[in-house]
């Protein structure tokens, strides 16, 4: 159950106020420069005023290349947005992602001429960007220019200094959303059997307790809905082939609750550090998504591009309403925003033993880190850039927009105004194009994070009486179906009720300081070796899944199963696993447990 816990103090610093004087810097493709936040309420420069890092020393704002480790972002589709222009206003840069799987990302690397700031995975790639001379350290940089990353995650930055230098105790590293504790309710969970609402509802909504449970309900719908209005086939199960082994390791999650930390070759129950081999333990998410993907075929159900289509093919499907269940809201492409006014839509729904309902994150995302290129030609705006995303004001104003505009202070207190949770529930492309918490990503600090100015978590939208006021007519819609003012207390209730666990629910019971140090346990930083074997492990496992999952019977599935089985172990599955679980072991002794 997600409790409320005494504040992190140690955590949570007061806000400091500080001017930059910045060097007029040229246009062109660089690094940005992000202003040391100001308290929450004291609104942006007036016209005419020079700020730290405003365009306004400098002209025309530098455009940033951000190379992130994912495709389908939607983030350049809206440069015109409210959020990105109140980023130029007050840092002087533009933000330009460049996405790329894990392959072009590789390439990149091997290149090494890389975009001004790089998003990616600490625990994997850290040697090899550090040694490879691939980024540079940011301490001196963080003196000048970084007063509010100091200020508000003092406890990431040592961290990353002593975790994340590749043994040179410099600072490199920036995970995002650092979240030191939960927040008192549920927010749209957006992780999970994501089901067409309006197609589950005429059902009856039946029970999701298995994945089992979950093709029944894909058979009842695709039944009753063979095509789409337009005419197109209508798919129950798809998925994408360019993001690793994703497709088989996060959607059963929710049933398993088992979770990987920082290789997907293993995994451990949700709060857990006994971790499984993904590939040879039959009841890891991974053969568990076997199972489900071979029913779904022999059912009919599975989309025939599954094994060969890319995200983007994937969300092309959604946004033309040609699937009937994915793995998350996001997923969906655009079918949301586009039916956002005729109650049509995907939602998360209960299913299973867990809820993604968020979790506690001292050191932020690992998967996400920024680091500086040593390719950018302005260090010192992407370091500003990185302070701003780790401001209140900054974390604020990607969450919730424009101060004036779209919240005011009153009574001391930010208060969204009606207009923008209006324009929050109806949902659909004209929020969207707000660039309100258009990716989590790139925000620095977790939406419940408390502003220590104005005691309000810096994501306004997350007190319950903005998420019952700027609930979209589709959430609304589900929340009453199950008794519930907006679609979070959904999950609550069976939450309270027992009947789910969170990505929290392990850490009750437990004071501040025991949660803090479990939840800073250095993750698994592989080897070269190992990086190596682990490559070669996902590749083979994805040519595997491949056969497995078209086997025509049960028979051909379990010759398949045993075949991979044992090519699987002979590639040294387990012998990956043995020493994964030694490196858990040894870190976690060092760390006190």
């Amino acid at each position: 159950m997600r409790q409320t816990r005494k504040s992190f103090h140690f955590l949570i610093v007061m806000l400091m106020v500080v001017t930059l004087a910045l060097t007029a810097c040229s246009g062109g493709n660089g690094s940005g420069n992000s202003a040391a936040g100001t308290p929450a309420g004291t609104g942006s420069p007036k016209a005419g005023e020079a700020t730290a890092g405003t365009g306004a020393d400098s002209g025309e704002p530098i455009t940033l290349r951000l190379l992130i480790m994912e495709t389908g972002s939607k983030w350049n589709t809206h440069k015109d947005s409210e959020v990105v222009k109140a980023i130029a206003e007050k840092v002087g840069v533009n933000i330009e992602y460049v996405e790329a799987d894990e392959n072009k990302f590789n390439v990149l690397l091997a290149g090494g001429d890389l975009p001004d700031i790089v998003r990616t995975d600490v625990n994997k790639f850290q040697k090899q960007l550090i040694e490879g001379n691939l980024i540079i350290p940011m301490d001196d940089l963080l003196t000048e220019y970084g007063k509010d990353i100091s200020a508000n995650i003092n406890t990431v930055v040592d961290y990353s200094r002593k975790n994340w230098s590749n043994g040179t105790g410099k600072l490199y590293f920036l995970p995002p959303q650092v979240q030191s504790k939960p927040g008192t309710s549920i927010s749209p969970i957006t992780i999970g059997p994501t089901i067409r609402w309006d197609w589950y509802k005429e059902i009856g909504a039946p029970e999701i307790n298995t994945m089992d449970d979950l093709l029944d309900v894909v058979a009842q719908i695709v039944e009753k809905h063979p095509t789409t209005d337009d005419g197109k086939k209508v798919y129950g199960v798809s998925m994408w082939q360019d993001w690793g082994l994703w497709p088989y390791v996060i959607p059963p999650l929710t049933f398993t609750k088992l979770s990987a930390a920082s290789s997907d070759l293993t995994a451990a129950a949700v709060g857990g550090h006994e971790f499984i081999s993904t590939l040879t333990d039959e009841s890891s998410n991974f053969w568990v998504a076997m199972d489900y993907y071979n029913k779904a075929h022999r059912r009919g159900l599975l989309d025939p591009d599954s094994l060969t289509m890319k995200n983007n093919d994937y969300m092309a499907k959604a946004t033309a309403g040609q699937i009937v269940v994915g793995p998350a809201t996001w997923a969906m492409g655009d079918f949301n925003s586009q039916h956002a006014g005729d109650g049509k839509g995907y939602l998360v729904v209960p299913a299973g033993k867990l809820a993604w309902t968020g979790a506690v994150n001292p050191i932020g995302w690992q998967d996400k880190a920024y680091a500086i290129s040593k390719s950018s030609k302005h260090p010192e705006k992407a370091m500003q850039f990185l302070n701003y995303i780790f401001s209140y004001e900054g974390a604020r104003t990607m969450y919730n927009g424009v101060e004036g505009k779209h919240w005011n202070m009153v009574d001391g207190k930010p208060v969204l105004t009606e207009e923008t949770l209006a324009l929050k529930a109806a949902g659909g492309a004209p929020f969207e194009a707000t660039g309100m918490s258009l990716d989590r990503n790139i925000i620095g600090l977790g939406g419940d994070m408390i502003n220590p100015n104005d005691k309000q978590p810096v994501d306004l939208f997350t007190s319950e009486e903005a998420l019952a006021k700027a609930a979209t007519p589709l959430e609304k819609d589900f929340a009453e179906f199950y008794g519930a003012s907006y679609s979070g207390q959904v999950f609550q209730k069976q939450i309270e009720a027992g009947k789910l666990d969170t990505f929290t629910t392990w850490m009750n019971g437990m004071s501040d300081e025991e949660i803090i140090k479990r939840n800073t346990v250095p993750g698994v930083t592989l080897p070269e070796d190992r990086k190596k074997q682990e490559a070669e492990l996902k590749e083979l496992a994805a040519r595997e899944a491949a056969k497995i999952i078209l086997s025509k019977d049960e028979a051909a599935f379990a010759k398949n199963k045993q075949i991979a089985l044992e090519a699987f172990k002979k590639a040294g599955a387990e012998e990956f696993t043995e020493f994964y679980n030694q490196e858990v072991t040894r870190i976690r002794q060092e760390h006190g447990l």
